[in-house]
C-alpha cells in the first residue's frame, strides 16, 4: 500500500500512533495515522497525539492526512468504547466523553489546508476526517461508510459533517444502508476530488499539497476560513464577509511589508 512506502523528508518526528513528517522545502507536512493493526481506529491516545501534531504544525500552511496499512481510519475504537459504560453526561462532553469531537474541532479550526489521502477504509470517524479536509484524493482501493447503526449506535459526527458535504439521499444511503461505497461512487458524489491508482496516491497528494503550499500563506489561511463560514451565510452576507476578509488580508500584508 502507498502508506507503507518509505518517505524521505527534511525533518521527521515519529510518534507511536501518529507520524509527523515535515517537508520544509515544499511547505507542507504529512500526518500518518499509525495504528495499522487496528485499522487506524481512534482511541484516546491516538486522538491526543493527533491534537499534539496539529499544535506542532500550527505554522504549516498545508497538511496531507493519510493512514498506514490497509485503512485510512476505521472510526472510533469500539473495544475502547466498550470498556466504559457511557452516561448521558459523557455524551455531553463531561471529562473525556467527547474526546474525538474535540479532536475534529481542532482540525476544523486549524489554519492549514488539509488534503486527505484516502488509502483504504474510511469508516465512521474516518469519514468525519475526510469531511474535515478541504481536498481529498482517494486510492482506487478506498471504501467509505457509516457503520454506526450496525453497532446500535448513531453516526454522531460522521452524519452531521457528511450532511454538510453531500446531497441528502447520498447521506441517507451511507447512514441507513449496510455496506460501503467505493472510490468511484465517492468521486461521483463529490466526497473526494480525485481517484488514483493506489501506488500513485501519496505522490499525487504531495503534488497537490505543493501546489497549494505555493500560495500566499496568509491569504490561504483566510480563504479556508472564509469558505467554511460562507456555507452558513446567504448571498449578500457571503459577499460582505468576503470583502471584510480581503481587507483583513490586505492590511496584514501591509503591516508585514513595513
Amino acid at each position: 500500500m502507498v502508506s507503507d512506502a518509505p518517505m524521505v523528508s527534511d525533518s521527521m518526528v515519529s510518534e507511536s500512533l501518529v507520524e509527523v513528517e515535515v517537508r520544509d522545502k515544499d511547505g507542507f507536512a504529512i500526518l500518518t495515522l499509525n495504528r495499522p493493526d487496528k485499522m487506524n481506529a481512534v482511541n484516546v491516545e491516538l486522538a491526543d497525539q493527533l491534537v499534539e501534531a496539529f499544535e506542532a504544525l500550527s505554522s504549516v500552511p498545508v497538511v496531507v492526512l493519510t493512514g498506514r496499512g490497509r485503512a485510512f481510519c476505521a472510526g472510533v475504537d469500539l473495544s475502547q468504547r466498550g470498556q466504559v459504560r457511557r452516561s448521558w453526561r459523557d455524551h455531553l462532553g463531561v471529562g473525556r466523553g467527547q474526546y474525538w469531537a474535540a479532536t475534529v474541532e481542532k482540525m476544523y479550526r486549524h489554519p492549514a489546508v488539509f488534503i486527505g489521502a484516502v488509502n483504504g477504509y474510511a469508516l465512521g470517524g474516518g469519514l468525519t476526517l475526510i469531511n474535515g479536509c478541504e481536498l481529498a484524493i482517494a486510492s482506487d482501493r478506498a471504501e467509505f461508510g457509516m457503520p454506526e447503526l450496525g453497532f446500535g449506535s448513531v453516526p454522531a459526527l460522521a452524519g452531521p459533517t457528511t450532511a454538510q458535504r453531500l446531497l441528502p439521499k447520498h447521506v441517507a444511503e451511507l447512514a441507513f444502508m449496510p455496506g460501503r461505497i467505493d472510490a468511484a461512487k465517492a468521486l461521483s458524489w463529490g466526497l473526494v476530488n480525485e481517484v488514483v491508482p493506489a501506488d500513485d496516491l501519496l505522490r499525487r497528494a504531495c503534488e497537490l499539497a505543493g501546489q497549494v503550499a505555493s500560495r500566499d500563506p496568509v491569504a490561504l489561511a483566510y480563504t479556508k476560513r472564509l469558505l467554511r463560514r460562507a456555507r452558513e451565510l446567504d448571498w449578500t452576507q457571503g459577499v460582505e464577509q468576503g470583502g471584510l476578509v480581503a481587507a483583513t488580508v490586505s492590511a496584514t500584508k501591509d503591516k508585514q511589508e513595513k
